[in-house]
C-alpha cells in the first residue's frame, strides 16, 4: 500500500474557496482527534490496573509514547494547518501573482499529504490501542472466571 507518492494534481484546479474548504475540514478533524487523544488516555488510565496485571505492559508502555507522539504531531500540524489558511488571501487578494499563488498551491498539496499520512498513522495507532485494551480486559475476565 503506497500513499507517499500520491500526486495530487487536481489542486491546480482547486477555487480557494475548495481550498478554504478543505482548511476548514482539516481543523475540525484535528480538533477531534485532540478530544478523542484524551479520550485515549482516559481509558488506559482507567485500566492500569489490568494492564499492569496482564503481560502487556510493555506493548501499552508502547502505545503510550507512540499517543504522546501522535499528540505533539496534531498540534504541530493544527498550526500548520491555520498558518496556511491564514495566507488564503494571495488567492483571493485580485492581484495577479502567479508565483506566490503557486508557492500556496504547493504547500496546499503538501498539507494535504502530511493530513493523509497523519490520519492514516492515527487510525492505526486507535485500532490497536483499541485491540491492546481489548487483550487486557479479556485477560481479566479470564482470570475472574478462574477465581470462581
Amino acid at each position: 500500500m503506497k500513499h507517499d507518492n500520491q500526486n495530487f494534481r487536481y489542486i491546480e484546479w482547486k477555487s480557494p474557496e475548495e481550498m478554504h474548504f478543505s482548511g476548514l475540514q482539516w481543523t475540525s478533524e484535528l480538533k477531534f482527534i485532540r478530544d478523542e487523544h484524551k479520550f485515549l488516555e482516559d481509558m488506559l488510565r482507567e485500566y492500569t490496573l489490568p494492564i499492569l496485571e496482564s503481560h502487556h505492559l510493555d506493548k501499552t508502555k508502547e502505545l503510550i509514547i507512540r499517543l504522546s507522539d501522535s499528540e505533539k504531531k496534531e498540534e504541530q500540524l493544527l498550526k500548520e494547518v491555520i498558518k496556511h489558511c491564514n495566507a488564503l488571501e494571495i488567492m483571493v487578494d485580485g492581484i495577479d501573482q502567479p508565483g506566490e499563488e503557486k508557492k500556496y498551491r504547493d504547500e496546499h498539496r503538501k498539507q494535504l499529504k502530511e493530513m493523509n499520512a497523519y490520519t492514516r498513522d492515527y487510525r492505526i495507532l486507535k485500532k490497536e490501542i483499541f485491540g491492546n485494551v481489548s487483550e487486557v480486559l479479556k485477560h481479566q475476565k479470564q482470570k475472574r472466571l478462574l477465581k470462581q
